[in-house]
């Protein structure tokens, strides 16, 4: 598989964007960006294809958590896999999505049904509500950066 390659901007780009903001390239359109972020809700989520999870996120992909703590793009997938396979069923709902420049905020909402291990807790059968807000920054076609709120403590309080 070829590696993909960072696209360079022309130095035009550069003096455009300012001082404060990251060098590179300018702004995705917002339906673009958008439509990456899709991609991840609907093809990984919704249809359960990590195949498209290795597509979407770049190879220096990090995660960040509300507790600051992050994650590379290995550990990513496979916290996927982990919610994947504890919820055999799982419906997803996009309830807000805003994209400006290279920036997507998604706020989401699922139902699922507890059918595997998750965070160590045995399959429990009940059907929960999962609720958060992610912040993704696209480069291309890919998913660079991720910031993600999950309101866990109603989640684990609901499985327990």
């Amino acid at each position: 598989m070829q590696q993909r390659k960072r696209r360079i901007c022309p130095t035009r780009w550069e003096s455009m964007l300012g001082p404060r903001r990251r060098l590179g390239c300018p702004p995705v359109p917002p339906g673009r960006t958008k439509r990456v972020v899709r991609r991840y809700y609907e093809d990984v989520l919704i249809d359960r294809r990590l195949d498209v999870l290795r597509e979407l996120l770049a190879p220096e992909f990090v995660g960040h958590d509300s507790a600051g703590a992050t994650i590379d793009r290995a550990g990513y997938i496979a916290g996927v896999r982990e919610l994947l396979s504890a919820f055999g069923e799982l419906s997803i709902s996009i309830d807000d999505q805003i994209a400006e420049s290279d920036r997507v905020t998604t706020r989401w909402s699922a139902v699922g049904r507890h059918t595997g291990v998750y965070a160590g807790i045995a399959p429990t059968g009940r059907e929960v509500l999962m609720a958060g807000t992610d912040i993704h920054r696209i480069d291309g076609d890919r998913v660079d950066e991720l910031w993600e709120q999950v309101d866990f403590a109603s989640l684990l309080a609901q499985l327990l």
